[in-house]
């Protein structure tokens, strides 16, 4: 076997597979659509009917599909949304006979529009009566680029907020608009809840959210004689748009464990419904590379609905914001989203919800499993322990996420000192035996093709012995040049997703211009020092001996400078670094050998 040919493609296959990596994120399984349109299989033939009234509402509502939500207390319909409101004074269908609360029989509402707020150390949030929304919710320990608390919930027009309530025929129900009364209570842990409360001729319901001494923020809500509605949630996550929001290092998309399966339906990937079944789902989240709203459904939970939306640019108060999937406004790019509906088997729903980042070392502890939502890849039996190790540094070595990647780096480097050191010692045998090899391939160059130009394969073989008879007396083996270099790659792609993925890099200061290591270098310095280091590094190694490998290998650093550009100045610091680590690997062995062949001598 040719060495350097060996060694090319194990390099360049190794390459190919990191830009895969970096730049295409694999497509998740394509979800199962919705049988006639958002008609549920679960459906039974005595629920045709309610298909059909669903259906009608549809086309009241135009070729838009969902209608557009308003927020007056008139209930105004927005043109051209997701979402329109419920008349109030249309018959909801699918009542009870009995309701599981009482307000009595006089009306029970506000008169005024006003705030209340939930907070504990993690975030702060802010619901209002009016339809009894979730409108705010900040998260205490991470920052927006303004510098202020980040924001979750994602600005929007006349759309609903989350916990607002949708009605069988995909409306936004007509208590969206309704002001409820609030009272501010403490339950039997002495943890602080808000009780929204709402009577009139739009109907009555209740909301109940409190907070759990785990960190999560539970919902309780009842709509009174009503068994066919769903509580809304999203759409997405932050105000991440445009080339932000479809960066190769950001995955946005509803997420779900059922069973055994983890699944993630990509914003950008879904075109149409996906319905997730409640038998054996342990948990659903909005999330993205970084955050989730994450739900472990309760009692009364019979299915999720996951629609995909198109966003716009622009947030008027009087305008919807999110579009159907179907919307093609000419010249503009819209941003995909996902609106989330839980659906409830009857009058009560309830639900935990979690908000924040996505931590591993957090979400680890609690009992949901939330910790699935960071996707490590194929290799997250080696991920975990690099970001352990790096938390690690980090708590109790330096607390600087820069230069704990500069020392875990340098244990890797260590680690791996011994078979990088061989395989380097082998590079280096090897190059001397060039000048034989090279012979022997000029000797066959006339031979390897017949006169009619067909290659002559006795010939090769006879080459191919020849080369490796040369090896075989110099005592080396040409593939053990490459093979160590093989077996570091696993631990390079866990690297390189830990890198990506972990929260705990945004907003992480390294030095003087680094200001956040999961986010490019404003200014390319640590994409060039990699470019530069990568030249310097490959004129330290020994030379492949035909031409064409040896142009290829040239353009290697200049492409992967141009990909680093934009990608996370943490991975690319963990780069530079190891550079730098191999090619004083290398000065070290070529000293070595020179004392070698001093001593000889």
């Amino acid at each position: 076997m040719d060495n350097r040919r060996f060694l090319v493609a194990a390099l360049l296959s190794a390459l190919v597979l990191i830009v895969w990596n970096a730049l295409f994120i694999p497509p998740p399984a394509a979800p199962p659509a919705a049988e006639d349109g958002l008609q549920d299989p679960r459906v039974s033939e005595d629920g045709r009917a309610a298909s059909e009234r669903e259906q009608a509402g549809r086309e009241e509502a135009g070729p838009l599909g969902f209608e557009d939500s308003a927020h007056s207390e008139g209930g105004t319909r927005s043109e051209g949304g997701v979402f329109a409101e419920e008349a109030a004074g249309d018959e909801a269908g699918g009542r009870a006979a009995e309701p599981l609360i009482d307000f009595a029989t006089e009306e029970v509402a506000a008169e005024l529009e006003t705030s209340s707020v939930l907070e504990s150390d993690l975030f702060r949030a802010e619901f209002t009566n009016r339809g009894a929304q979730l409108i705010s919710l900040r998260l205490r320990q991470h920052r927006s680029e303004d510098g202020e608390e980040l924001e979750l919930v994602k600005a929007r027009g006349s759309d609903p907020y989350p916990f607002a309530l949708v009605s069988g025929g995909l409306r936004s129900h007509r208590l969206n608009g309704a002001l409820f009364t609030v009272s501010e209570e403490t339950d039997s842990l002495g943890e602080p809840l808000l009780r929204f409360r709402h009577r009139g001729e739009r109907g009555a319901a209740e909301k109940v959210f409190r907070l759990e001494p785990s960190g999560l923020m539970s919902a309780e809500v009842t709509v009174v004689g009503e068994n066919d509605w769903s509580l809304f949630l999203g759409p997405g996550l932050r105000n991440v748009e445009g080339d932000a929001a479809d960066s190769q290092f950001m995955q946005r998309g509803v997420g779900y464990r059922q069973g055994e399966e983890l699944e993630l339906v990509l914003a950008k990937k879904q075109k149409e419904d996906l319905l997730v079944p409640a038998f054996g789902l342990r948990w659903l989240a909005l999330e993205d590379s970084f955050f989730l709203f994450g739900v472990v459904p309760g009692d009364g939970f019979q299915g999720a609905l996951v629609r995909p939306v198109l966003q716009r640019d622009e947030v008027d108060a009087d305008k919807p914001r999110f579009l159907p999937i179907e919307t093609d406004l000419a010249g503009q790019e819209l941003t995909h989203e996902q609106f989330l509906l839980l659906e409830a088997a009857g009058e009560r729903l309830e639900v935990s919800t979690l908000f924040g980042a996505k931590r591993y070392s957090r979400l680890s502890k609690l009992p949901y499993g939330f910790e699935d939502t960071v996707r490590w890849g194929w290799f997250g039996f080696l991920a975990k322990p690099l970001y352990f190790g790096l938390e690690w540094i980090y708590a109790e070595v330096v607390a600087n996420y820069g230069w704990a990647i500069v020392l875990i780096t340098l244990v890797i480097k260590l680690l791996f000192f011994p078979l990088t050191h061989k395989s380097q010692e082998s590079m280096s045998k090897m190059q001397e035996l060039n000048p034989k090899v090279q012979a022997i391939r000029t000797k066959y160059r006339s031979k390897l093709k017949d006169k009619s130009g067909r290659p002559n394969l006795e010939a090769q073989r006879q080459m191919n012995e020849e080369v490796m008879s040369v090896y075989k007396n110099a005592g080396v083996n040409p593939a053990s040049g490459c093979l160590p270099l093989l077996l570091q790659m696993p631990v390079f792609f866990a690297f390189f997703r830990v890198l990506s993925t972990a929260v705990e890099l945004r907003d992480a200061t390294w030095i003087g211009w680094i200001k956040d290591l999961s986010g490019p270098d404003p200014y390319f310095i640590l994409p060039l020092l990699m470019g530069a280091t990568s030249v310097a590094m490959q004129k330290m190694m020994p030379a492949a001996p035909d031409p064409m490998q040896r142009r290829l290998m040239q353009l290697m650093p200049i492409v992967f400078t141009v990909f680093a550009l934009y990608f996370p100045s943490g991975l690319v610091l963990y780069w530079v670094t190891n550079n730098l680590l191999t090619m004083g690997q290398q000065a070290l062995l070529q000293k070595m050998k020179k004392r070698k062949a001093e001593a000889e001598a």
